[in-house]
């Protein structure tokens, strides 16, 4: 029996939410909005960098509300009404006592989920990543940046490569150096997470997290 992985079902589903809530819903209707002289040609109303994006966002967002949920709770309730018991609002409290002691925990979180983000392909896949984008999303030209490109990706490039490639003895070295490629970026995150972690936690040595 094949085991069944529930993030790769997960991943699936937002990919194929992503493409008919963003792209073929509010993508159909920016183009009958603001380009409706290039139709029937979709220029929004297809997959982007844009709607990639936020189809990502979707799917890490929930992490880093659990994080951030977890690293606002476990600052002390005896700092928090000691800083009441001073004097200072509601609002001076959460920007100078409860947030500071809490960005460790938020900006792993974030970073985390930046690099679960790096590693995701199906979503992908439906909404906006092609095999071969002939030109970038970002290039010298007004506005500069394109969100309605597709891009490439190095996750389906080790999928087309080494799984729909004719000859996937020859793409075999090519798989292997774009997978190095991909865990180094997610390698670089994580070790970007654990720095910019224990910077903060110096900021305050010596007090009660």
């Amino acid at each position: 029996m094949v085991p069944v992985n529930f993030r790769d079902h997960q991943s699936i589903v937002y990919g194929v939410f992503g493409l008919g809530f963003f792209a073929y819903g509010i993508g159909a209707h920016i183009d009958d909005l603001f380009f409706p002289e290039r139709l029937p040609a979709p220029t929004f109303g297809t997959g982007g960098i844009l709607w990639s994006a936020l189809t990502l966002a979707l799917l890490t967002v929930p992490v880093v509300i659990v994080v951030t949920e977890e690293a606002l709770a476990a600052v002390p309730r005896s700092m928090r009404e000691g800083s009441l018991a001073c004097g200072a609002s509601k609002w001076q409290t959460i920007k100078n006592i409860v947030l500071p002691r809490a960005m460790p925990g938020i900006m792993t979180g974030i970073i985390l989920a930046m690099a679960r983000g790096a590693g995701e392909v199906a979503p992908l896949m439906l909404v906006g990543v092609v095999k071969l984008a002939p030109t970038l999303p970002f290039d010298g030209y007004f506005p500069f940046v394109h969100l309605e490109r597709s891009f490439m990706h190095l996750g389906f490039h080790i999928y087309d490569v080494g799984f729909q490639s004719r000859n996937s003895e020859a793409g075999k070295p090519m798989v292997f150096v774009t997978t190095c490629l991909l865990i180094a970026v997610i390698a670089f995150l994580n070790i970007a997470a654990i720095v910019i972690r224990s910077r903060l936690k110096r900021r305050f040595a010596g007090r009660q997290f």
